[in-house]
């Protein structure tokens, strides 16, 4: 089972704390938690999994401008390449955000939906990329062992 979440990924952001309230989630990664809980629950129309998962993600992550500007007929060849290697999506991310926060609040989502899986603990291969791309999104495939 294959599912594109239309979503800019986000990392999992470490918890707060102050003294009158104690440990509290960022407001933005909350919300950010609950709209992606809400379009896996929306997307996903399959039965409840409950044996053992192989995941296979791939992060699609915004690029930087550096090499998101279309080229001019006079940019050099190696820049034009690179652009269509951004095109391609052929370019992985070597930097923040690192692919287990980007994981963790993937998996809490799809766990909070009900929907898929009861529990992330239900993974026992995963497979995890992160890619520059003109068009931010995850693409997750779910298979039972």
């Amino acid at each position: 089972m294959k599912l594109v979440i239309p979503i800019k990924p986000k990392a999992q952001t470490r918890p707060k704390f102050s003294r009158r309230v104690g440990a509290y989630e960022d407001k933005k990664m909350k919300d950010w938690r609950k709209n992606c809980t809400y379009l896996v629950s929306s997307l996903y129309k399959g039965k409840m999994l409950h044996r053992p998962l192989k995941v296979e993600v791939t992060f699609y992550l915004k690029a930087p401008e550096s090499i998101s500007k279309k080229p001019t007929e006079r940019t050099r060849p190696k820049r034009k390449q690179e652009y269509q290697d951004l095109i391609d999506e052929k370019i992985f991310v070597p930097k923040k955000p690192d692919l287990d926060n980007l994981e963790k609040a993937l998996y809490d989502s799809i766990s909070n939906s009900c929907k898929i899986w009861k529990d992330d603990n239900q993974i026992v291969e995963h497979t995890t990329r992160k890619i520059y791309s003109l068009n931010p999104r995850i693409e997750i495939e779910i298979k039972e062992m």
